[in-house]
């Protein structure tokens, strides 16, 4: 057998706003680790998606930041490395349990025997998850925590790396300002991932101009193109498709979903038909729903662009020869123009060798 998978962590309950801390106390390399929340909404008014009931995972060795990133921003991860959003349970019902997953992918694709993370090359490897289960769902409470992770068992690989993904910066977006973002210089870049999450404000609006350059101009990633643009233009853009359930309550309630940009859904009764029950057109991530209180319903909503994010590399994402290997450069600058009002943020996912 050469592979197998483990818990970390058996489901357990957890205090809502706390953090767990694991130890990696294993021996093989690790291809993958994937973390499970959990809730039980208490209402039927949705408060957001359920992968904002993670606050925060965090990978350290000491000092070390190996892996730091919300659920929300994993999920965004997930979606450009696999092209498939982490498993879901959208369900905003009250009484009804939601649940968020997150990987922290080591390598390009499970199994990876490249990239992936070697736990005897590291002295004191902790995984940090931090809950935030009442900002997911419809106030979800009473949450539980899983952890398990993937790991090579016979013959096991001697990676050359793995990949390492962490939040670069966050920021605070005004119309028509120039943000300037020097990029870190020490590992090759696989992705930089421009990402909002502002309720109700689709990439489009939030974001103007993109410019991403090298050394002052003299390599031009991207010249200064609208984020409409790119939007249309940009290859791959994988389709987003996700279900929901909810309760109306006789009027128009704003539901959560993953997809940000050219979005629409198609609703249904789940219990009986409601020949009242409309959806209107999304904005941003943020999808109205009217229904007859009470009526339990279903969506089924598609679009693009995981959790408002979009990564901005013109590269193969599983050949290393083509990422962006910043070594030997002066400056590797992004020059994002400010659209709407909000917060942004830079993630990177970096080819960290041994």
């Amino acid at each position: 057998m050469k592979y197998r998978m483990i818990e970390l962590q058996k489901s357990r309950s957890e205090t809502a706003n706390t953090t767990r801390t694991i130890d990696l106390d294993i021996a093989t390399p690790i291809s993958r680790i994937v973390v499970r929340m959990k809730g039980t909404n208490t209402t039927s008014t949705p408060v957001g998606h359920p992968a904002n009931m993670i606050s925060k995972i965090e990978l350290v060795d000491g000092s070390d930041v190996l892996y730091s990133l919300s659920g929300v921003q994993a999920g965004a991860v997930n979606f450009i490395e696999n092209s498939e959003l982490p498993f879901y349970v959208c369900e905003y019902e009250n009484a009804i349990q939601c649940c968020a997953t997150a990987q922290i992918n080591f390598g390009r694709q499970l199994w990876d025997r490249d990239f992936a993370l070697d736990p005897k090359r590291f002295t004191n490897l902790q995984l940090k998850i931090t809950n935030a289960v009442a900002s997911g769902g419809s106030t979800a409470g009473s949450c539980t925590l899983a952890v398990f992770a993937y790991l090579f068992e016979d013959s096991p690989p001697t990676p050359r790396g793995f990949l390492m993904t962490k939040e670069l910066k966050s920021y605070t977006v005004v119309n028509a300002q120039h943000e300037y973002t020097e990029l870190p210089k020490d590992y090759p870049f696989r992705f930089v991932i421009l990402q909002s999450t502002t309720n109700s404000i689709p990439p489009n609006t939030m974001f103007g101009n993109l410019k991403f350059t090298i050394d002052t101009d003299r390599r031009v990633i991207l010249n200064d193109i609208s984020m409409t643009e790119y939007l249309k233009a940009h290859i791959p853009m994988d389709k987003v498709e996700e279900e929901f359930a909810g309760l109306g309550d006789g009027a128009v309630s704003d539901h959560f979903q993953a997809s940000t940009y050219d979005n629409y859904g198609v609703a249904i009764g789940r219990s009986s038909a409601d020949a009242s029950l409309y959806v209107e057109q999304p904005s941003g991530n943020q999808i109205g729903v009217m229904a007859t209180g009470p009526h339990s319903f279903v969506c089924n909503e598609v679009g693009y662009c995981a959790f408002g994010a979009m990564d901005l590399l013109m590269a193969d994402k599983m050949d290393p020869e083509s990422w962006l290997n910043p070594r030997g450069t002066m400056s590797v600058k992004l020059d994002i123009t400010g659209g709407a009002a909000g917060t942004a943020y830079i993630l990177a996912q970096q080819d960290r060798s041994y």
